[in-house]
């Protein structure tokens, strides 16, 4: 079980992390990419431009992400785009801020994972929002 300042530590890394303006490396995203691949892209498109398989089914076409950095004076909205994966931004074309369309798939995928002591669900699921949002920091165009 990780100590009370054990888990300040690595909040405290978490927040530097998410304070970080720097894009990360292309060998830092794999991880990342993969969950796009896996739960973005049908929506999204392969590389993040919008242009997914089924992106011309919606009334309102999916959002262009590699557009996010440009569209808000060439900084990446670090902290936005985390809260809107993890639910805590609404977005319209996703429903609830649930995000249906993947639902409790994070929460539900982790649960077996959770083998470590002091390692929670919830911990692997911040790893692994982490992961897209450092992935979608590294696809912007500038």
């Amino acid at each position: 079980m990780l100590t009370h300042s054990r888990k300040l530590y690595l909040m405290s890394i978490a927040a530097l992390a998410l304070s970080s303006a720097a894009p990360v490396s292309a060998q830092d995203t794999g991880y990342g990419e993969s969950l796009f691949q896996e739960n973005c892209a049908v929506c999204h498109g392969a590389t993040g431009g919008g242009d997914g398989p089924v992106a011309e089914l919606f009334a309102q076409r999916p959002r262009n992400l590699r557009l996010l950095a440009k569209e808000n004076n060439n900084t990446f909205p670090f902290s936005e785009v985390y809260q809107s994966i993890d639910g805590r931004r609404d977005i319209t074309a996703h429903g609830n801020t649930q995000m249906p369309i993947w639902g409790d798939l994070f929460t539900e995928d982790a649960l077996p994972r959770t083998i470590h002591p002091g390692v929670t669900a919830e911990d692997v699921v911040q790893g692994r929002i982490l992961g897209l949002v450092y992935y979608l920091q590294s696809v912007q165009e500038m």
